[in-house]
Parts: structure tokens; C-alpha cells; sequence
């Protein structure tokens, strides 16, 4: 597979230092946590007051809201990294302004296409059952709050696409070239989640090509904003479509459908969700070759 698109590798070249493979790796960690953390600073306020007179199902609701959305502390740190400290464009990490809207969309119709290829092959093994007890809202009655919580999966999935694969892959690519950086920032990737509820060894091979794949995608389109939107219709379909638990967490506060999945968790998650099945692995190694085939066939030559 031919990586010859080097636009965004050189433009992380244009950093005043780049980080080696170590330091690179401990500066992600240190982003995430501080980000996170000072992020949840002001919703932790808010959440304290707006509790009080708020339903249970509310309650759930901003809880989740105010989870994701601290992950906006990340996104500034890694701006402050580049522009102050790398003296480079936030822009170079791939948030090119030119069509920005169609390739986030285009990114996030991919997602949606992926997560329910997932269902349709989780359903033909009989993986997949209905609830009939919801403790959750559930289709029309449930549409406020998809959309409410459609913006908290926009900021998080933006944020860990713009650390890993827009700086951390990015400065690893162009220190050193473009496999490293797809390897080492889709490895982080998955083991950043190793701590999540439910993992399993499946999962973090799952999440880690997942990672190769949001990363592939980046690479090849050359843009980080289609990637952002694969990476929010993964995670928001999976929970707030589908009812699924999302990489081992309830993102159950209103879903199109609630569905559970069943049958041996190898295969189709369990209570990890589908990220944490073989059902899932065919899934992204499907669409990694499919990635490879549009290549050979010069498909991504017009994002050059």
C-alpha cells in the first residue's frame, strides 16, 4: 500500500521540535488526563446545581453529557501544544477549512454504514435480541435525547481523534514516517481503553485496528475532519441508535432501538458491546481492505 500523500506529515514538520516516539507517547497521556480533568471543572459545577430538581432520566442524561464533554479540555491542550509550543497552525493537524462540513459528513455516513453492517451480521448469527423491558426511552419518545447527546459524542470523539491520530500520529510521521505513526498512535489507542468495564483481550485487538482504521482513513483522505465524523457515528450509533454499550459503557439515556446482544461474548461482544466481538473484527478488517482496494484504484488521488 502505497503512503505517498505526505501533506499532513509535513506539515507537522513545521513544529519547532518534535518529540520522540517515548516522549510523544507521555505527552498523549499527560493531554488526556489534564484535559480531562480540567475540563470537568465547569460541568462538575453546573452539575451540582442542576440536580436537585431534575428526573432520574435527566439526571442520566447530563451525567453522560457532562462525561463527554469534558473531553473538550483535551482538544485545548492539544491546540495550546501546537500553536504555542510547536508555533505551527491548529489547522495543520488536519482541520483544513476547505469543505470541512462534507468530509465530517462523508466521515460519519462511513461510521453509520460500518456500525450497522455490524447489526446486520450480529443479527444473521442470531447475536441480537430485542429488549421489551426498556429502561430507557426508546424510538420517537427517545429523539430529544439522541440529539442532545449527539453533540457530547461530536466533542469526545473529536477530541481523541484530534490527540492521537491529528498530533500524536502526525508528529510520530514526521519524525520518523508514516508507519510509525499509524502503529504506535493506533496501539495507544486501543490501550488507552484497557481500563474500561467489561475489556477483554478481543476488545483491545478491536480497538486498536479500529485505530488503524480512523488512522488509514486520516492518511489517506488527508484531512482530519472525516475521521472525526467515522469515529461520532461509530460511538453514536452504537449507543444512542442501536442501545449498545459503547467500548464497556451505558450510553443508555435514549436509543432508536434497544437492542442486546446475546449468544457467546467472543463473538459478539457481550456486555463490552459489539467493540468487543470477532463479529467487530471482520467488520474493520473488511473496511481496512476496502481502504487498500480504493487505493490501488487511485480513489483517494483526488484528495492529493
Amino acid at each position: 500500500m502505497d503512503m505517498k500523500n505526505e501533506s499532513l506529515m509535513n506539515e507537522a514538520r513545521r513544529a519547532k521540535k518534535l518529540p520522540s516516539i517515548a516522549w510523544a507517547i507521555v505527552l498523549t497521556f499527560l493531554i488526556m488526563d489534564f484535559g480531562a480533568f480540567f475540563g470537568q471543572i465547569p460541568f462538575e459545577i453546573i452539575s451540582f446545581f442542576s440536580f436537585a430538581n431534575t428526573s432520574i432520566q435527566n439526571e442520566n442524561l447530563i451525567t453522560l453529557l457532562f462525561e463527554l464533554l469534558r473531553f473538550f479540555g483535551i482538544s485545548v491542550l492539544v491546540y495550546i501544544r501546537v500553536v504555542k509550543i510547536e508555533e505551527r497552525p491548529f489547522s495543520s493537524i488536519g482541520f483544513s477549512k476547505e469543505g470541512w462540513i462534507k468530509k465530517y459528513l462523508t466521515g460519519f455516513m462511513v461510521g453509520a454504514i460500518l456500525t450497522a453492517s455490524e447489526v446486520v451480521l450480529l443479527y444473521s448469527f442470531g447475536l441480537i435480541s430485542v429488549e421489551h423491558n426498556p429502561s430507557q426511552p426508546v424510538g420517537l419518545s427517545a429523539i430529544k435525547y439522541i440529539i442532545i447527546i449527539l453533540i457530547g459524542w461530536i466533542v469526545q470523539s473529536s477530541a481523541e481523534e484530534i490527540v492521537t491520530r491529528g498530533w500524536l500520529m502526525n508528529v510520530l510521521s514526521a519524525k520518523y514516517n508514516r508507519w510509525v505513526g499509524l502503529i504506535v498512535s493506533s496501539t495507544y489507542f486501543g490501550l488507552m481503553h484497557v481500563f474500561n468495564p467489561n475489556i477483554s483481550y478481543i476488545a483491545v485487538i478491536n480497538l486498536v485496528l479500529a485505530g488503524f482504521l480512523f488512522g488509514l482513513y486520516v492518511l489517506k483522505t488527508n484531512d482530519l475532519w472525516g475521521a472525526c465524523g467515522l469515529h461520532c457515528a461509530w460511538n453514536f450509533f452504537m449507543g444512542n441508535i442501536f442501545g449498545f454499550e459503547v467500548s464497556g459503557s451505558s450510553a443508555s439515556v435514549g436509543t432508536l432501538f434497544d437492542l442486546n446482544l446475546i449468544g457467546n461474548p467472543s463473538i459478539s461482544g457481550g456486555k463490552f458491546g459489539p467493540e468487543g466481538g470477532i463479529c467487530e473484527t471482520v467488520i474493520i478488517i473488511v473496511a481496512i481492505i476496502v481502504i487498500i482496494y480504493l487505493d490501488k484504484k487511485n480513489f483517494f488521488k483526488q484528495y492529493e
